[in-house]
């Protein structure tokens, strides 16, 4: 559970620090279905719990031919009592009926992941001047390099989902000859 303090410093670090975000976008046969793959990949592949999974917007427009969808997800991963991952997920697309598929549209998924680590100081002791001095000392000795794993952990994972959500409509190129 992430820690919610009144007054607290706050460390957080990009998963992907070079380009934060990771866009893919499918055009093609039954983009709709990217939300449920998306949601199995996130519970059954990765094991998230999902009360860990909010969906924190979905909005499906079936006026007109073409129908529009877009949600917006909030995935939070604890890893001990000071740090967590959020991991934010936006997918959008719209999807028309056709007669060789069904239904064929376009669908884009964005991946934004954060590993923050909140030291509360609500008491007096977390707020002095020794406290700070073990905590910075424990920070940077024994904790920065729990941090680093993490992050790589973080970037691992929005990798998989990428390629997996790649892999489930078929945009991966097919290995050897």
């Amino acid at each position: 559970m992430p820690v919610f303090a009144r007054t607290k410093l706050l460390i957080e670090d990009r998963c992907i620090t070079y380009r934060p975000r990771l866009t893919f976008t499918y055009t093609g046969p039954n983009p709709q279905k990217a939300y449920n793959k998306l949601l199995s990949v996130l519970v059954d592949d990765l094991k998230i719990p999902r009360e860990n999974v909010q969906e924190k917007a979905f909005n499906w427009d079936r006026n007109g031919k073409t129908e529009r969808f877009s949600a917006s997800i909030e995935v939070v991963k604890d890893f001990d009592k000071f740090s967590y991952m959020d991991l934010d997920i936006k997918l959008s697309g719209s999807v028309k009926p056709s007669e060789e598929f069904g239904k064929e549209g376009t669908v884009t998924i964005v991946l934004e992941g954060i590993v923050r680590t909140e030291y509360p100081q609500d008491t007096m002791w977390e707020r002095s001047f020794i406290y700070e001095i073990f905590r910075s000392f424990y920070h940077k000795v024994f904790y920065q390099e729990k941090r680093k794993r993490w992050v790589s952990q973080c970037r691992d994972w929005m990798l998989y989902i990428q390629n997996e959500m790649k892999a489930f409509f078929n945009l991966l190129p097919k290995m050897g000859g």
